[in-house]
């Protein structure tokens, strides 16, 4: 991306009650006040001072953020027009004539890391806070944005330089009586811990940002659409004691105990001669055999309880929870049969039981990954693989150190630190600032 460049896009989706266009670079302000008309020129404007003021004939309001004082560091004005796109358009057109280009996907946030407002780890922690689909999800992106997983990265970058300077400092003085460290060794395990505890967040960040799918199955007639409606807070599919109503998956997202999940209800498990149910029966197995979770849905009223769980038995995906429906039509004390998974009572036609089963949700996705289900920081894939590329580095670092041989240990710190600095960008190619770059919004 050309940093020289005076660049513009929305800084908001057109169409709204109000768009912000956001121009940033060394004539943001000579292009602004090319296009916009006020009481008090752009150019004599106070820094963070709102001006109300025209393009062409449309109401405008205009504020001037000064270098480095701004998101990018560069100057930066920010016009407040009518959120209609003929509005919008037109701003857009005079500034383009006025001397800006439309600014790339990701550009402004480029900028603020050229400009070390941010490094790369809270660059991409801005387009995760843009995504995030929970409040567990925004939370986690403000923090890393605040610089808390940035922090935990650059502690163990500098290690392993730390490291390496030792290492060059023996081949630099060996006829000095220096006061060398003697626990190299020791170092590089606890920075080999340290990424571990990192790489140790990835999954519980994974699920925070992307979600989990969950696949609702069971016979016929079990409950699933309405546990969906349910778990949904609307009656997002058909319900009816007529079995087989559902033919086809119905998908909905939904955020179960600060998890963005993806619910999707499946026709019911059991033979039939109808082809279009067959193929829904198909589909149902095939999106249960994907799923990352399965809520596998048994009737508690059905007068043949082995039959319901006879498919269970015979071969249930890993995570799955057992749900026994319609209890409101048993007493408390009424046996069901146990089973090798978790399992729980409930009632989706009143809510009785849900928690429970939220709760057995949480146990199950606890264990499988953080202690905690909102961990404080969490790696993304990108700096999970650098990571590891690092921590292999400080492997074969470890083994040249304890043959004292210096020289090959060194480089493998190098690479090492190569590998580590690609996380906050410290070491980034230009090839991996663009694929990170341009996975953000315009306007952005």
């Amino acid at each position: 991306m050309n940093t020289n460049d005076t660049i513009t896009a929305p800084a908001t989706g057109i169409g709204g009650a109000v768009t912000i266009i956001r121009i940033s670079g060394k004539e943001a302000l000579s292009c602004a006040a090319k296009v916009w008309r006020g009481r008090t020129p752009l150019e004599q404007a106070e820094p963070r001072k709102m001006y109300l003021g025209k393009v062409g004939g449309d109401p405008t309001l205009a504020v001037y953020m000064k270098a480095p004082a701004s998101y990018t560091g560069d100057d930066v004005v920010e016009l407040q027009c009518h959120g209609g796109a003929v509005a919008a358009n037109a701003v857009l057109r005079a500034l383009l004539s006025a001397g800006c280009r439309m600014a790339e996907p990701g550009e402004f946030t480029f900028r603020a890391f050229v400009n070390g407002k941010l490094d790369l780890a809270q660059a991409e922690a801005v387009a995760d806070l843009i995504n995030s689909g929970s409040e567990s999800a925004m939370h986690l992106a403000e923090r890393q944005l605040a610089g808390s997983l940035s922090t935990q990265l650059d502690a163990v970058y500098d290690g392993i330089n730390h490291l390496r300077s030792e290492c060059e400092a023996r081949l630099d003085f060996p006829d000095e009586e220096l006061d060398f460290d003697t626990d190299l060794i020791q170092q590089c395990i606890r920075l080999k811990e340290m990424i571990a505890k990192l790489l140790a967040s990835r999954e519980a960040g994974a699920r925070l940002r992307d979600g989990i799918d969950i696949v609702l199955a069971g016979r016929p007639n079990a409950g699933k659409s309405c546990l969906l409606n349910r778990l949904a807070g609307f009656d997002r599919a058909i319900v009816s004691d007529i079995p087989g109503t559902t033919r086809d998956t119905v998908e909905h997202e939904c955020v179960l105990c600060g998890i963005p999940v993806r619910l999707t209800d499946t026709a019911g498990l059991r033979n039939s001669d109808d082809p279009i149910e067959t193929l829904g029966i198909e589909r149902s197995r095939r999106s249960i055999a994907a799923a990352q979770m399965t809520f596998w849905l048994l009737d508690a009223s059905s007068e043949n309880i082995n039959e319901e769980t006879q498919e269970l038995k015979a071969g249930c995906p890993g995570n799955t929870i057992a749900i026994w429906n319609k209890c409101d039509l048993l007493s408390e004390e009424s046996p069901l049969p146990e089973l090798d998974v978790p399992s729980c009572r409930i009632s989706a036609l009143n809510g009785n039981g849900i928690e429970e089963l939220t709760s057995i949700f949480k146990d199950i996705i606890t264990n499988n990954g953080e202690s905690s289900i909102m961990p404080e920081t969490a790696v993304n894939a990108r700096m999970a693989d650098a990571l590891q590329r690092g921590s292999q580095a400080l492997d074969r670092a470890s083994e040249k150190l304890a043959d004292e041989d210096f020289e090959l240990a060194a480089c493998d710190l190098h690479d090492a630190a190569s590998a580590i600095g690609e996380t906050t960008g410290k070491t980034a190619s230009c090839d991996l600032l663009d694929e990170v770059f341009h996975r953000f919004c315009l306007g952005k």
